[in-house]
């Protein structure tokens, strides 16, 4: 009986310690950001996302899962490093992490700033096509 204690904590606990979510890669947000990069648009990233969230922490390739950390309050990443090529999106709701999505390539400017409002907007930034997106708060 023990044992079979012992071995049920083991694969409860198997992640316990890890941190992190599941990076999930969100392609329909994805076509949105590439469709506005490539016109020049502007809208919210609210406008843009089909999942319930009030704010939201952008950042870029190379971030280190310490300062996501830091940044969202909780741990994130349960690699030391976010390594994808694009942008990384950690959502919240009621001061929750609810999802980290990878977006691809890495269009979105924060100027440094990490945590951003469900009023968030995307700009273009600058003349050329396809155009970074910088993100605005009113």
């Amino acid at each position: 009986m023990r044992l079979l204690v012992i071995g049920l904590l083991l694969i409860v606990c198997a992640g316990c310690g890890a941190g992190g979510v599941d990076v999930e890669h969100d392609e329909g947000l994805q076509k949105r950001l590439r469709e506005l990069s490539e016109q020049g648009g502007t809208a919210t990233l609210a406008d843009l996302t089909e999942r319930p969230w009030d704010a939201v922490y952008v950042f870029s390739e190379g971030v280190s899962a310490e300062r996501v950390e830091r940044a969202v309050g909780s741990p994130v990443l349960s690699s030391d490093f976010y390594y994808e090529a694009g942008n990384l999106l950690v959502f919240e709701r009621d001061g929750a992490v609810t999802a980290a999505v990878s977006v691809l390539p890495d269009l979105l400017v924060t100027g440094g700033q990490a945590r951003w409002s469900r009023d968030v907007r995307l700009e273009p930034q600058g003349e050329r096509r396809p155009a970074a997106l910088r993100l605005v708060e009113p």
